[in-house]
């Protein structure tokens, strides 16, 4: 652990430098406000010849958003496993790894915070309830393990949410819904003097859910202060609070959920599930330009959790369990960023260090309507990661346009047991480290064709206290992703993208399900698949149509035993799509409705036990205007669930738990009275 310190004490002593530094020229008049951004996450994704989907601000605005992973459905490729939990993470699927959000499957971050836990919940568990849907500015998602920017848990990909940091705006958006749901959202942008700005947002949203006891309630608060301090230096500190309480109606039985009516009740043996948590974090960054084609970036930052979940999740009676988490977290990083032109052509890049310390105190108790029966642990797990990460591509010609990345990974840490009955003990991490290259090229084979094409390693730690247990060894899962693909824009009328993808897992592990703490090997796995995406855009003016499809094709290659050889990995569905037409009318009106398919899956790795998918349609109509004095207003009516189908977007299997699948049931037709109101 000293050398750990050491590495600690140089890195935030440099970040303070950095930081520090330059403050020594004020400025002598009003410059203009530049803008921060983190990592080096200001280098497009166009260049990158990686899938990266970006959603937008403007595709943003038109959406009914209460939970901010609502968006990661306008992604091909990406299906969301709604648990209906209250404020438990939901779990996503991409590139045929099912553990995203809930598990530790993607890395998940808003303006460079990490929201993956380390070693909490679940390992990778990542809470996307504490972002305000509001304050988005717009979200990139990279598929698979593919950007430098990103290393533990990116194995299925990474999503980088952004906020708005500029800008003079006024935003409210407010909700009505079906069971008592309410939700009210509000945002603004304002130059406090000529060199400082501010935006913040606020979120309260309530609901008594459309199954017993599902009731939630929630609160979300960010702030942002960016000074200009002078033409060539730019700090901002930004602050984020969510606090969240809920009652959780837990999982049911095959035979139950076949009843429609009986499904929307707990099963017989549940318990008072639910839950609250208090989250918060800090951050200071600063940019220096160092030239006009070059800047300097650092940040800091912490991270204050406490999680309580009461979880019973078999269908026999008792069994009830509580899990509590202090977490704290310490980040320092700097990198430098450079988006100019080398001999003529262009080139961007980015080198960086960042340092992050992670301290998680788990409590679990055995548990009777949350009463607390027993004690079953009492640990403590501290990890301590330094990553150096860079990247860069150079448009050396319209044929080759070549894009090389880094990214070197060290990890360790301490794990402490004193779990009840038993004689407590101390453990140091095994002695983790990993080096990913990444590499590939685009190709402009013709000014409406552009050819990527890459090859990408990311890596997965064992899970749990098993990165703690010297007789595992200290080698990391190693993963590869190839991939090619096809963007073709002949016209505004017509845009399509193309990837083809294939991820090799050596020596995979994974949980039962999503937070068991159980895992099982499954040995060498392969995912490959097709994302493909189009949009239409015929002669009338604002009409859209828009489709995707992605087919899965997943498979244990090797294992020790033999019976899960040629399987197909549980939870991934072998394909999904997307038809929706949208009609955005220069009268005000926009109009929109979508169908999404989700087609069957395994739900355990022997492949015995499955799940049919499902169809949902939702539609949507709203109507803005503007007043006389210039407020913006739009008012619509959402419909999810159109024709009202009963299904499950998350149905999990283990023997222990139930002879049949568990489901958590999806919500019926719903109704929403929207406003929005901008000045």
């Amino acid at each position: 652990m000293n050398f750990l310190t050491r590495k600690k004490s140089l890195l935030l002593a440099a970040l303070t430098a950095t930081i520090t530094m330059p403050l020594a020229v004020q400025a002598e008049e009003p410059v203009v406000l530049d803008n921060i951004t983190v990592k080096g996450e200001a280098i497009t994704s166009a260049t990158e010849p990686i899938t990266v989907n970006t959603i937008s601000s403007e595709d943003i605005d038109g959406l009914k958003l209460l939970r901010p992973e609502q968006l990661l459905e306008q992604v091909p490729g990406v299906e969301i496993h709604n648990y209906n939990q209250g404020g438990v993470a939901n779990e996503f699927t991409m590139r045929g790894y099912n553990n995203c959000g809930h598990g530790s499957d993607a890395a998940i971050a808003i303006d460079g915070i990490s929201l993956n836990e380390g070693q909490s919940h679940a390992d990778g568990y990542a809470d996307m309830n504490v972002i305000i849907p509001l304050e988005i500015d717009h979200v990139d998602v990279f598929k698979g393990p593919s950007s430098p920017l990103f290393g533990n848990f990116a194995r299925g990909g990474a999503v980088s949410f952004n906020t708005k940091k500029d800008g003079e705006y006024s935003m409210l958006r407010t909700s009505i819904g079906s069971y008592d749901t309410y939700d009210t959202q509000y945002a603004m942008g304002r130059s406090l003097t000529d060199t400082v700005h501010n935006n913040t947002a606020l979120q309260f949203a309530t609901t008594d859910g459309y199954q017993d006891h599902s009731s939630w309630q929630r609160g979300n608060f960010s702030t942002r202060f960016g000074w200009q301090a002078t033409p060539n230096l730019d700090l901002a500190l930004s602050f984020r609070l969510n606090k969240s309480i809920w009652d959780a109606p837990g999982y049911i039985p095959e035979a139950q959920f076949r009843d429609e009516e009986a499904s929307f009740h707990q099963a017989v043996n549940a318990e008072d599930d639910g839950g609250d948590k208090l989250f918060t974090t800090q951050k200071l960054e600063a940019g220096y330009s160092l030239t006009t084609d070059s800047k300097l970036l650092a940040w800091t930052y912490a991270t204050e959790q406490d999680f309580t979940r009461f979880q019973k999740m078999g269908i026999a009676a008792g069994g009830q369990k509580e899990k509590h988490n202090d977490r704290s977290v310490y980040g320092a990083g700097t990198s430098y960023n450079y988006e100019g032109k080398y001999a003529g052509k262009d080139m961007n890049g980015v080198a960086g260090i960042e340092y992050l310390y992670e301290d998680t105190d788990t409590l679990d108790y055995s548990t009777s309507n949350r009463v607390r029966t027993s004690q079953l642990t009492d640990r403590n797990f501290v990890i301590d990661t330094l990553s150096l990460f860079g990247q860069v591509d150079y448009a050396l010609h319209p044929l080759f346009k070549p894009w090389l990345g880094l990214r070197y990974d060290s990890f360790g840490g301490d794990y402490t047991n004193r779990d009840p009955g038993s004689s407590p003990f101390s453990e140091g991490m095994n002695d983790y480290s990993h080096l990913s290259p990444k590499v590939g090229f685009h190709s402009e084979l013709h000014n409406t064709l552009d050819f990527r094409t890459s090859f990408t390693q990311g890596f997965a730690l064992p899970g749990d206290a098993d990165k703690y247990n010297s007789e595992i060894g200290s080698k990391p899962q190693t993963i590869n992703q190839y991939e090619v693909g096809l963007n073709f824009t002949p016209s505004k009328m017509f845009t399509a993208d193309l990837a083809v993808f294939r991820i090799d897992n050596l020596n995979e592990i994974q949980e039962t399900y999503s937070g068991s703490g159980i895992y099982e090997a499954l040995g060498e796995t392969r995912r490959e698949g097709l994302e493909l995406s189009a949009v239409v855009r015929p002669w009338l003016a604002g009409f859209e149509v828009f489709a995707d499809l992605t087919v899965n094709n997943t498979e244990v290659i090797e294992n020790v035993d033999p019976t899960l050889v040629g399987k197909e990995v549980k939870g991934v569905a072998d394909y999904t799509s997307n038809l929706g037409v949208r009609y955005l009318a220069q009268s005000g009106i926009n109009t929109q409705i979508k169908w999404q398919h989700v087609d069957s899956d395994y739900t355990d790795s022997q492949n015995f036990h499955s799940y049919a998918g499902y169809d949902v349609t939702d539609f949507s109509i709203s109507y803005g205007n503007k007043t006389e004095n210039g407020t913006k207003w739009r008012a619509g009516v959402d419909i999810d669930n159109l024709f009202d189908k009963h299904y499950s977007e998350a149905v999990i299997f283990y023997s222990s738990l139930s002879p049949t699948n568990l489901y958590a049931v999806s919500p019926p037709r719903t109704f929403w009275l929207r406003l929005g109101i901008e000045i």
